[in-house]
């Protein structure tokens, strides 16, 4: 995951980008109307040049480079009630001198089901800020390898509690929006070690048009304990059984920052393109490029005067019930 910062000073984080639909995870402030929701389909390239140790000096042990095909279900069962279910495919191989295991890490791609990801989103205002809490749960889909580079994810088992917010910025900035998220994450033990994490994501956009929209976003992630990692000693100057789950309870952070934009193709369809980049992180990787296109397509009934709100080619700035979408990095 990557190198040190102070995590108090950076309450700004993930690699995410919203937009005007919701889709792959998370700070999700505003809620479609009850009987509304969408579908979501994103690719994501992930590239990984450095490994970072525990004093955060970056090192070049070998590249890893990831692909994810993910779908994400959203739907609001009440106008303060809403679920969501998405699962991404990850292929991803490892290319370097110093791989963890063979095959996973022999220079192929290697491909399988990463985590099923379960959230519930309950909304409590919507005048001014919008606070939306939320509990989140994660499940591996299989048994799938975790000590390797190429390992699509640390399988393990994740239980967040969290809040989203979000605030329109008008008048001070017409068109514009804001939303951050905050959450806790208690995350199965391992070797005694239960690596519970504190994760962040602020995003913040602007409508360019009533179809187009710019983005500007940051993730992050700050590991409250486990084990620090010094890749130049043997086995990272980890005992043998730790060095075999070292990715599952390292103490990783990690800070990307990027943007993007979203496109409303007509009043149902949402087309999206986001780019991150690493700016901090410690005891993991760094990610030197996540690049995300996908799509989303809302559906459900809508009111006549909810239809006539959103225009010819839907809504622009969030209103009291508009959802923003999310698209943050799937692997490690």
């Amino acid at each position: 995951m990557c190198r040190p910062f102070n995590f108090l000073d950076v309450a700004s984080r993930l690699l995410c980008a919203v937009l005007v639909i919701p889709s792959p995870v998370s700070a999700q402030a505003w809620l479609f109307p009850k009987g509304e929701g969408t579908v979501s389909l994103s690719y994501q390239n992930l590239y990984v040049a450095d490994h970072v140790y525990e004093n955060s000096d970056a090192h070049d042990i070998g590249h890893i480079l990831s692909h994810a095909l993910t779908l994400d279900v959203d739907y609001s069962l009440t106008g303060k009630l809403a679920v969501r279910v998405a699962v991404p495919y990850i292929t991803a191989r490892y290319y370097g001198p110093k791989p963890h295991q063979l095959p996973m890490d022999d220079g192929t791609y290697h491909s399988t089901f990463q985590d099923f990801t379960t959230d519930v989103r309950f909304n409590l205002t919507k005048r001014g800020v919008v606070l939306t809490p939320f509990f989140r749960v994660v499940i591996p889909s299989n048994s799938y390898t975790y000590f390797a580079h190429s390992a699509a994810g640390r399988d393990q088992r994740e239980f967040h509690f969290g809040t989203n917010f979000g605030r329109r910025l008008a008048p001070l900035i017409p068109n514009a929006f804001m939303q951050a998220q905050y959450s806790y994450a208690f995350v199965e033990r391992v070797l005694g070690i239960a690596p519970n994490r504190s994760n962040v994501e602020f995003q913040l956009g602007y409508f360019l048009t009533r179809r187009l929209s710019l983005l500007a976003t940051g993730q992050g992630m700050y590991t409250h304990s486990g084990l620090e990692l010094n890749f130049s000693l043997f086995h990272a100057g980890l005992s043998g059984d730790q060095w075999t789950h070292h990715d599952q309870i390292a103490k990783a952070s990690v800070l990307d920052v990027g943007g993007g934009t979203s496109f409303a193709i007509t009043p149902s369809w949402q087309m999206f393109i986001t780019l991150a980049h690493s700016v901090e992180g410690r005891n993991g990787h760094l990610h030197a490029a996540v690049a995300t296109i996908g799509v989303s397509r809302s559906f459900g009934a809508r009111s006549t005067v909810e239809k006539a709100s959103l225009g010819p080619a839907g809504q622009s700035v969030p209103g009291n019930n508009r959802p923003l979408v999310c698209t943050c990095s799937k692997t490690r």
